[in-house]
């Protein structure tokens, strides 16, 4: 195909040539390549980051693992962290066919990290696309401290992955690099990412972190048609949700909350399923959440359509002590917050201090919310607004 449509330009580039009309040579363009990389079962990170040092921008790295047994999918122990340079694809052949193993008692920072999280940068890296491979953290030898996939990438797509037993965050989207540098807010950001299609089980963190403590930095990007399940903390926990899309996601059995988003601002959640969230709640003071948003003034926040639900499942019964709120608004930073809240169905589970709606406006100077539509039952309460006065407004909208 190349060459045929080479062959078509330059017989064009001859023909215009040829009635006097000016003519600029293109250079021929640098092909991507397909590089391969076989795992050996030999300081197979190595052999991972030196392929990957060799490679070229637009390249497509294919990680084979090496097979133990017929009955079990190819493997690549590491005991170093990959590290992705930018502008590549990552992949394995399916996503049950590669598993990226972490070696026994190395706890790595990270299986998988970007370039300029590693090299301590301050900016983030180019896309990076990661697809079809396993994660495997394998927590009960690495006990401390390592994140699955870590991303300090804009642009990037993550997708068809699943990772499991991380010891801390199965995916980190990280502001500070590893020594602690933050990205230059002033002439960089790391936007305009997705993660999609992801299986995500038994972290000892969050699903799914953002780190973006001074804010501003991490926003747009989308998370959807994902799975996330028993978590040690919560399923999603973000500094930062501006401009962020959270849809068709599957939350169950989190230890904590299932949501837990600050600067939520032109926000949007939706469609997700969530059941059983901060079962291993064990003191009285622990606020657990469905859905939770810090909201900002500006860009109004959508929450609509999305399932909350709190069985008592055996082994998983939620305690009588903790605060349990489906879906909950804290107004901030003394702005006019704007929510639309719609079309969701909130199902408890009757144990004491339940709410299923909190609107509260905290250090805002006013929290408006559409709240209409929203199926609320099983619950000790389900409407609260904090303080009930005007400053707080809830209605149905035009």
């Amino acid at each position: 195909m190349h060459k045929s449509v080479f062959t078509l330009v330059s017989a064009t580039v001859l023909a215009l040539a040829a009635t006097g009309i000016a003519v600029i040579a293109q250079p021929t363009p640098a092909e991507a390549a397909r590089k391969e990389v076989q795992c050996t079962g030999t300081d197979d990170a190595t052999i991972i980051n030196n392929a990957i040092t060799a490679s070229k921008a637009g390249d497509e790295i294919v990680i084979l693992g090496r097979s133990v047994t017929a009955a079990e999918p190819a493997v690549c122990v590491i005991n170093k962290t990959i590290v992705l340079r930018g502008d590549r694809t990552y992949r394995g052949d399916s996503r049950t066919g590669l598993r990226i193993k972490q070696a026994d008692s190395v706890n790595l920072p990270a299986l998988l990290a970007s370039d300029t999280w590693d090299a301590n940068q301050a900016y983030s890296g180019n896309p990076i696309r990661v697809e079809r491979l396993t994660l495997d953290g394998n927590r009960a030898k690495n006990t401390t401290g390592t994140v699955g996939l870590m991303l300090r990438s804009w642009g990037s797509r993550i997708s068809d992955i699943q990772i499991e037993q991380t010891s801390s965050d199965a995916i980190r989207l990280s502001n500070p690099s590893k020594n602690g540098t933050t990205i230059d807010s002033a002439t960089n950001t790391m936007v305009n990412g997705v993660i999609s299609d992801v299986y995500i089980t038994g972290s000892g963190g969050a699903g799914v972190k953002v780190l973006d403590p001074d804010g501003g930095v991490i926003t747009d990007w989308t998370f959807t048609r994902s799975w996330v399940r028993d978590s040690g903390t919560s399923a999603v926990e973000s500094d930062n949700a501006a401009g962020w899309l959270l849809s068709d996601l599957h939350l169950y059995g989190n230890a904590s909350s299932a949501l837990d988003l600050n600067r939520c601002f032109g926000t949007s959640i939706q469609g997700n399923y969530i059941e059983d969230f901060g079962y291993q709640a064990t003191t009285a003071e622990a606020w657990l959440y469905g859905i939770r948003c810090v909201v900002q003034e500006g860009a109004t926040t959508t929450i609509s359509n999305n399932k909350i639900h709190n069985f008592r499942d055996a082994g998983k019964t939620p305690p009588t002590g903790p605060h349990y709120y489906y879906i909950a608004l804290d107004g901030v930073d003394s702005g006019a917050g704007n929510v639309v809240v719609t079309g969701n169905a909130i199902l408890g589970n009757g144990t004491a201090d339940q709410t299923g709606l909190q609107y509260e406006k905290k250090s805002g100077a006013s929290l408006t919310v559409v709240s209409t539509g929203n199926l609320v039952k099983n619950v000790t309460k389900p409407l609260v607004k904090v303080p009930n006065d005007t400053t707080v407004t809830v209605n149905a909208g035009l």
